[in-house]
């Protein structure tokens, strides 16, 4: 293989995805003609901020659908040393931030909290993230104050309980590193609904997570969980087993088994229970329910026999 088919296959990288948190989202830049970057290189782009510091966590070929390269803007250099030396620098002012904050806020916003503070390279712009209940005075009231007492200019960025999760880290019950601050960068919608179906106990502390919401990973599963219970016969249906009829009380739908509890009606202490496979059981209709329409005859007068003249 020549160099110049070499080259040929090897498409030259068009898009960086610059990422500024540990999990936070990545943003897209372009990669200019005359740059080479490859993934994890630290480079220095140009936000609504002003300059920032970020990692790249992937490169790609060609521009994905619906993103349009002439509104992104591009790499602006790699960064140098002197580069990350201001960016550490910026870290160390901002854990200053944010122990200015803790201390106005005691006075001027008690139910306020600023957890997390991001400033330029220059220094100029600080981007500052809080949680809890202030109105817009108390917001504006603040923000003044650390504007004056760190020379800067300052945003209040208030976010809700998981992106605060997000920040801290930490384990969750499971033992593993937190998802939110591992790998995902946008939350997802979950509801009650997903427990549910999953027949996760209903108990607060088995399916909300450190954030007081409820888990994230109640959503991973769920598709399979819904495919696989259209294998299984309902809950409180009726089934015949090879121990009598009886009524399904709790499913294990990964294992495809049923529980089923025999007889099915009269005193609790008279039943007993069964876990059956699901190919083991067959639902039969309940007692007292209309029977089904019988079919029309394709052909009424098919068994009139014609009386002989």
């Amino acid at each position: 293989m020549t160099e110049t088919d070499f080259m040929e296959q090897v498409k030259p990288t068009v898009l960086a995805g610059v990422r500024f948190q540990p999990a936070g989202k990545p943003y897209h830049f372009n990669i200019p003609s005359t740059m080479t970057v490859q993934v994890n290189d630290w480079v220095v782009v140009e936000t609504v901020y002003g300059e920032q510091a970020g990692r790249i966590v992937c490169a790609l070929p060609e521009f994905p659908a619906g993103v349009s390269p002439k509104k992104l803007k591009p790499l602006l250099r790699l960064a140098t040393g002197l580069d990350m030396a201001r960016y550490y620098v910026m870290l160390e002012r901002s854990k200053r931030l944010l122990e200015v904050g803790k201390e106005e806020t005691r006075t001027h916003a008690p139910e306020l909290k600023l957890f997390a503070a991001e400033f330029t390279l220059d220094g100029s712009n600080a981007l500052v993230s809080c949680t809890g209940n202030a109105s817009k005075k108390q917001l504006a009231n603040l923000r003044r104050r650390l504007v004056s007492r760190m020379n800067c200019r300052i945003e209040l960025h208030p976010v809700g309980p998981r992106d605060h999760a997000k920040v801290l880290q930490g384990y969750g019950v499971c033992g593993e590193e937190r998802c939110c601050g591992r790998f995902l960068t946008e939350f997802q919608a979950v509801s009650i609904r997903m427990a549910k179906d999953q027949t996760i106990s209903m108990a607060p502390t088995d399916i909300t997570g450190m954030c007081g919401r409820l888990r994230c990973c109640l959503g991973y599963e769920h598709e399979v969980y819904l495919e696989e219970a259209k294998l299984l016969p309902r809950l409180k249906s009726r089934v015949r087993t090879e121990k009598g009829i009886g009524r399904v009380i709790d499913l294990d739908i990964l294992k495809g088994d049923v529980v089923v509890e025999i007889p099915p009606d009269g005193p609790r202490v008279e039943r007993q229970r069964f876990r059956f496979a699901a190919s083991e059981v067959q639902v039969v209709a309940q007692p007292g329910a209309p029977e089904p329409p019988a079919a029309e005859a394709e052909d009424a007068d098919a068994d009139i026999v014609p009386e002989d003249d």
